[in-house]
């Protein structure tokens, strides 16, 4: 399931914080926390194993701490299941891991990040509407990486744009393990894209928007670890727009993604997603329609149908149903989420 608050958006609104707190003359350190009560109930499922209950909570939390007016230490913490269910599950596996630990420096022209960071491509994977609209654009984000990141702001032609870079490796480090639940420390021998022992990958992003219409478009090579038989190269595309038509505003969300040896195999893969939400009273229902397609195996679809309301201040809940078909199994599932941030 989607988190609606990724760590990384926590971070990034804590660092920030952090900074003009220090720049005020106040506290040095910022922290912004979302907890989620979540159940996944699939319900009717061609494979028989695959229909069970899964209720378990998720915590982000984005901390930082301004060493100077400019410059800022920051941590992306998550405390969820780190294993996949294999029965009926009630609040068990979970683990707390670091999924950023990272310096940020901002010179003014660009701002520089040093350490374990998530690198910038796509946006799906945060964007799609609802609980379950991201669970395919999430194969492609690039997370928990050790290397060096740059953000040059832009602004042009009447709208606000940020040109990414990083160059990066994949940690193994005893942050790639988690405390209570352990999901294991990588190592080399494990092999995977981006798992090797020098920062050898790299992806670069522009993003921005001009109005009402956001967009995003990325490149990325990450080279292939131990045992893979290839170095996989990727491009995404993305767009987002609000249309105003008077009472009813409605966004809309549209993204590709094309990988070549996707994964380290010899593999191509493409990723579509299509997503749009709209107010209705207190109710914003959205759905979204996704298609995963890899060479050698069956086309994976993906159709969501979820309704969120703002419950009190901070609190919000959601209910939404999900229909999925994954190496050819069709499957059914409900799921419910509660979310509080602060």
């Amino acid at each position: 399931m989607k988190r609606l608050v990724p760590a990384s958006v926590a971070l990034l609104s804590a660092a920030s914080t952090a900074a003009m707190a220090q720049e005020g003359g106040s506290s040095r350190f910022s922290a912004e926390f979302a907890i989620e009560i979540a159940n996944d109930y699939t319900f009717d499922s061609d494979d028989p194993a695959a229909e069970l209950s899964d209720t378990y909570v998720t915590i982000g939390a984005g901390l930082s701490f301004a060493l100077a007016e400019s410059t800022s230490i920051n941590a992306g913490l998550v405390f969820e299941p780190v294993l996949d269910p294999a029965d009926d599950r009630f609040f068990e596996d979970h683990g707390l891991y670091v999924e950023e630990l990272f310096l940020s420096h901002d010179f003014g022209g660009a701002e520089v990040v040093l350490g374990k960071f998530n690198p910038a491509f796509g946006a799906a994977w945060d964007l799609a509407p609802g609980i379950y609209g991201a669970d395919f654009a999430e194969d492609y984000e690039i997370t928990e990486k050790i290397g060096v990141g740059i953000n040059i702001p832009i602004t042009a032609h009447g709208g606000e744009h940020t040109l990414s870079f990083a160059m990066f490796n994949a940690d193994r480090s005893l942050l790639s393990n988690s405390l209570g639940r352990e999901r294991g420390q990588t190592n080399l021998a494990a092999g995977g894209v981006s798992n090797t022992s020098s920062p050898e990958s790299y992806s670069v992003t522009l993003s921005g928007n001009f109005g009402a219409t956001g967009y995003n478009f990325g490149v990325q090579h990450q080279e292939g670890g131990q045992g893979d038989v290839a170095d996989q190269t990727g491009v995404v595309l993305g767009l987002t727009h609000s249309f105003d038509t008077g009472s009813v505003p409605w966004e809309v969300l549209a993204e590709i993604a094309w990988f070549d040896k996707f994964d380290g195999t010899r593999n191509s893969a493409r990723y579509y997603t299509l997503g749009a939400a709209v107010p209705v009273g207190r109710i914003t229902l959205s759905g979204t329609y996704s298609v995963r397609d890899i060479d050698t195996a069956p086309t994976d679809r993906l159709a969501t149908v979820t309704a969120e309301m703002d419950l009190a201040d901070g609190l919000s809940g959601a209910l939404a149903y999900r229909w999925g078909r994954e190496d050819g199994v069709d499957s059914n599932t409900i799921g419910t989420l509660l979310v509080y941030e602060f």
